[in-house]
Protein backbone atom coordinates (compact mmCIF):
# COMPACT_ATOMS: atom_id res chain seq x y z
CA UNK A 1 0.00 0.00 0.00
CA UNK A 2 1.17 3.69 -0.60
CA UNK A 3 1.24 5.83 1.94
CA UNK A 4 -1.11 9.01 1.80
CA UNK A 5 -0.16 11.78 -0.39
CA UNK A 6 0.02 15.32 1.23
CA UNK A 7 -0.43 18.30 -0.78
CA UNK A 8 -1.98 19.28 -3.73
CA UNK A 9 -2.65 17.88 -7.51
CA UNK A 10 -2.02 19.84 -10.62
CA UNK A 11 -5.49 19.73 -11.61
CA UNK A 12 -6.56 21.32 -8.70
CA UNK A 13 -3.94 23.65 -8.38
CA UNK A 14 -4.90 24.90 -12.37
CA UNK A 15 -8.65 25.08 -11.07
CA UNK A 16 -8.41 27.42 -8.06
CA UNK A 17 -6.17 29.35 -10.39
CA UNK A 18 -8.74 29.82 -12.96
CA UNK A 19 -11.13 31.04 -9.93
CA UNK A 20 -8.52 33.35 -8.67
CA UNK A 21 -8.10 34.80 -12.91
CA UNK A 22 -12.09 35.11 -12.81
CA UNK A 23 -11.71 36.88 -9.62
CA UNK A 24 -9.06 39.13 -10.94
CA UNK A 25 -10.32 40.27 -14.02
CA UNK A 26 -13.53 40.93 -12.17
CA UNK A 27 -11.93 43.60 -9.78
CA UNK A 28 -10.09 45.30 -12.66
CA UNK A 29 -13.07 45.83 -14.41
CA UNK A 30 -15.11 46.87 -11.48
CA UNK A 31 -11.88 49.89 -11.09
CA UNK A 32 -11.85 50.73 -14.42
CA UNK A 33 -16.21 51.28 -14.03
CA UNK A 34 -14.77 52.73 -10.93
CA UNK A 35 -12.61 55.35 -13.20
CA UNK A 36 -15.13 55.95 -15.33
CA UNK A 37 -17.56 56.96 -12.64
CA UNK A 38 -15.69 59.14 -10.82
CA UNK A 39 -14.81 61.04 -14.32
CA UNK A 40 -18.74 61.25 -14.85
CA UNK A 41 -18.98 62.51 -11.14
CA UNK A 42 -16.98 65.49 -11.87
CA UNK A 43 -18.22 66.42 -15.11
CA UNK A 44 -21.71 66.69 -13.32
CA UNK A 45 -20.63 68.65 -10.39
CA UNK A 46 -18.64 70.88 -12.42
CA UNK A 47 -21.34 71.55 -15.14
CA UNK A 48 -23.78 72.00 -12.21
CA UNK A 49 -21.83 74.77 -10.37
CA UNK A 50 -20.99 76.34 -13.56
CA UNK A 51 -24.49 76.34 -15.28
CA UNK A 52 -25.86 77.57 -12.17
CA UNK A 53 -23.33 80.36 -12.35
CA UNK A 54 -24.25 81.43 -15.76
CA UNK A 55 -27.72 81.88 -14.93
CA UNK A 56 -27.49 84.02 -11.84
CA UNK A 57 -25.37 86.04 -14.07
CA UNK A 58 -28.20 85.71 -17.03
CA UNK A 59 -30.75 86.65 -14.65
CA UNK A 60 -29.12 89.80 -13.25
CA UNK A 61 -28.38 91.35 -16.48
CA UNK A 62 -30.02 94.91 -16.60
CA UNK A 63 -31.48 93.65 -20.20
CA UNK A 64 -31.90 90.26 -22.07
CA UNK A 65 -31.60 89.64 -25.75
CA UNK A 66 -33.12 86.88 -27.51
CA UNK A 67 -31.49 84.39 -28.97
CA UNK A 68 -28.05 81.94 -28.57
CA UNK A 69 -24.86 82.83 -26.89
CA UNK A 70 -21.86 80.67 -27.02
CA UNK A 71 -18.33 80.54 -25.17
CA UNK A 72 -15.51 78.85 -23.52
CA UNK A 73 -14.30 78.87 -20.04
CA UNK A 74 -10.69 79.92 -18.84
CA UNK A 75 -7.95 77.85 -17.52
CA UNK A 76 -8.13 75.38 -16.06
CA UNK A 77 -11.81 74.58 -16.99
CA UNK A 78 -10.98 75.69 -20.90
CA UNK A 79 -12.31 71.76 -21.99
CA UNK A 80 -15.42 73.01 -21.58
CA UNK A 81 -18.00 75.34 -23.49
CA UNK A 82 -21.55 76.73 -22.68
CA UNK A 83 -24.54 77.74 -24.41
CA UNK A 84 -27.32 80.29 -23.42
CA UNK A 85 -30.63 80.50 -25.33
CA UNK A 86 -32.45 83.29 -24.34
CA UNK A 87 -35.99 82.65 -25.41
CA UNK A 88 -39.29 85.74 -24.85
CA UNK A 89 -42.36 83.88 -23.19
CA UNK A 90 -45.47 85.24 -24.75
CA UNK A 91 -47.78 84.79 -22.01
CA UNK A 92 -45.91 87.99 -19.92
CA UNK A 93 -44.18 90.45 -21.47
CA UNK A 94 -40.49 90.73 -20.08
CA UNK A 95 -40.88 86.90 -19.09
CA UNK A 96 -38.46 85.55 -20.55
CA UNK A 97 -37.13 81.68 -20.64
CA UNK A 98 -33.26 80.73 -20.05
CA UNK A 99 -31.95 77.57 -21.36
CA UNK A 100 -27.99 76.86 -20.22
CA UNK A 101 -26.08 74.12 -21.71
CA UNK A 102 -22.59 73.41 -20.85
CA UNK A 103 -20.64 70.51 -22.48
CA UNK A 104 -17.56 69.72 -23.00
CA UNK A 105 -15.73 71.26 -25.79
CA UNK A 106 -15.92 69.25 -29.58
CA UNK A 107 -19.42 67.65 -28.22
CA UNK A 108 -23.18 69.01 -29.22
CA UNK A 109 -24.71 70.88 -26.46
CA UNK A 110 -27.10 68.83 -26.07
CA UNK A 111 -24.45 66.02 -24.49
CA UNK A 112 -23.49 67.98 -21.60
CA UNK A 113 -26.01 69.65 -18.75
CA UNK A 114 -29.14 71.77 -19.66
CA UNK A 115 -30.15 73.94 -16.85
CA UNK A 116 -33.26 76.42 -17.03
CA UNK A 117 -34.98 79.29 -15.57
CA UNK A 118 -37.04 82.37 -15.72
CA UNK A 119 -35.86 85.97 -15.69
CA UNK A 120 -38.39 88.37 -15.81
CA UNK A 121 -37.15 92.16 -16.93
CA UNK A 122 -39.46 95.32 -16.41
CA UNK A 123 -39.51 96.88 -19.90
CA UNK A 124 -39.38 100.71 -18.37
Amino acid sequence: MRPPRKGFTLLEIMIALAFIGVALVAVIQAQGQGLKLTDQVRFTSRTVFLARELMAEAQTLPGLTDGVEKGTFDEPLDNLAWERQVIPVSILKGLYKIVIRVHRVGEPARQGLTLEGFAYKESG
